[in-house]
């Protein structure tokens, strides 16, 4: 697929015209230099083919803190896959001492490169834009990301490219998989194992991932998308950083991609921390994760501390820790749980089938007559409980909707069927059909009146 990145200082706009591009607010735009630290990417589909663009990291070629160190080293690592880079400047500094040295650095690469001024905004800036012919890339392209000109013109030069790299398979249904859990859990770290590269950037300061960072892979002819989110803290302390009120804004940015990113999924992996126990806020998490419908697999990470010893804490060897799980997650009966070690490796591979089943389950249909056949039986063994003058049947039912499946039973006072009857089928459900991974819906409407 062809490839593009969006590279420049920080600040000058690329997470901007990265939007822009994309369609939506995908990447954390804020005026505080640094807010982009990961490699993100999205692929956009065209009539002529598909594209990859990435948001990229502000360059800056000389760091001597640690993070920013190993921002910087992801950066070159990924930029040596891309076809195309468009390089951001900002009309209103005109050029810097940093946009000489980072067109320095690109020129080196010996990749198409396209001069892209942002933030030129008016005639004046457009008419100052010609400055820029002096970093050596040929004609610049004005844009303006707030003002959304001049974004065609970049489209313009992709499409002639994508064209070329059409690719003739035939298409492949999407999974969409949110990574969430709280800060430093080892979300970034469990997504490079299992994609097998060094993609995103690890590191033990908490919060080192604000955005949402994608990629794709291909597996058994579906395409899974994974979304690493930002870690969550406990609702009271987002967004409060002390002595940093800007990198508290960000956090909150931060917090709404991540509860953005579930709603969009079709399936979750929790990261449980297995040095930390069983957090609040890991409870908390799983019920966003509930509440958003989405299948969900529970992974505890950092398992290999369990046999090195290292765990201080009561749960301090699998099965002990797999009796915790159930008692803490029993609102997540049919979640599947997986120890995993992101450093080994071990039982990462198992992911991806689980994934795979989980989309099954969440796709199953149970015919009608199946299912009715069904409540037949589980009424026969167990009536609804009518809790004053007025007896609760139970007519038919149906499976109205798929991901997750959804069931509906008809019946003459639907209002009056207790929470615990309801509990009843679900579980006598669950007992005839492998939901495994997967949160199933029922509801109760009146019989239709003919």
């Amino acid at each position: 697929m062809y490839k593009i990145a969006l590279i420049g200082r920080p600040n000058v706009g690329k997470s901007s015209i990265y939007n822009r591009i994309v369609g939506k607010k995908q990447a954390i735009t804020t005026d505080i230099p640094g807010t982009t630290r990961d490699w993100n990417e999205q692929t956009i589909s065209l009539d002529s083919g598909s594209f990859c663009i990435a948001d990229t990291a502000g360059v800056e070629k000389e760091v001597r803190d640690e993070l920013k160190k190993k921002v910087k080293s992801q950066f070159e690592k990924n930029i040596e896959s891309m076809n195309l880079i468009f390089f951001v400047v900002d009309a209103s500094t005109g050029i810097t001492a940093e946009d000489q040295k980072i067109a320095k650095y690109l020129r080196k690469l010996k990749k198409e490169i396209v001069l892209v001024v942002n933030k030129a905004d008016t005639i004046k800036d457009f008419s100052e834009s010609s400055e820029f012919y002096k970093l050596g890339f040929g004609e610049p392209l004005e844009v303006s990301a707030i003002q959304s000109k001049g974004i065609e013109k970049i489209l313009d030069i992709i499409t002639p490219n994508v064209s070329k790299t059409v690719e003739t398979k035939e298409p492949t249904k999407d999974i969409r998989v949110s990574i969430v859990g709280r800060p430093n859990a080892g979300k970034s770290s469990f997504l490079n194992k299992l994609i097998d590269e060094e993609k995103f950037i690890v590191s033990e300061v908490p919060g080192t991932t604000r955005d949402i960072n994608s990629t794709e892979i291909e597996y058994e002819e579906n395409e899974i998308i994974f979304l690493d989110t930002a870690g969550l803290r406990r609702r009271g302390k987002i967004g409060k950083v002390q002595g940093k009120g800007k990198e508290g804004i960000v956090e909150k940015f931060s917090a709404d991609r991540t509860k953005k990113a579930l709603e969009e999924s079709d399936i979750s992996i929790l990261i449980i921390d297995a040095a930390d126990g069983i957090t609040s806020q890991d409870m908390h998490i799983a019920g966003f994760i509930k509440d958003a419908g989405n299948g969900v697999i529970i992974v505890v990470n950092k398992s290999d501390l369990f046999k090195e010893g290292r765990v201080n804490h009561a749960w301090d060897s699998a099965e002990s820790f797999t009796r915790l799980t159930k008692h803490k997650f029993e609102f997540l009966p049919y979640a599947p749980l997986l120890f995993v070690s992101s450093l080994t490796g071990k039982n990462i591979e198992k992911v991806l089938d689980l994934i795979l089943g989980i989309k099954e389950k969440r796709e199953t249909r149970i015919p009608t007559g199946e299912l009715n056949d069904f409540l037949n039986k589980a009424i026969l063994k167990k009536p609804p409980v009518s809790t004053d003058k007025h007896q609760v049947n139970i007519k038919y039912a149906t499976q109205a909707d798929i991901n997750p499946p959804k069931f509906v039973f008809f019946a003459n006072y639907p209002e009056k069927v207790h929470f615990s009857y309801q509990r009843y089928l679900e579980n006598r459900i669950r007992e005839n059909w492998d939901f495994t991974g997967t949160p199933i819906k029922i509801s109760f409407r009146a019989k239709s009146k003919r």
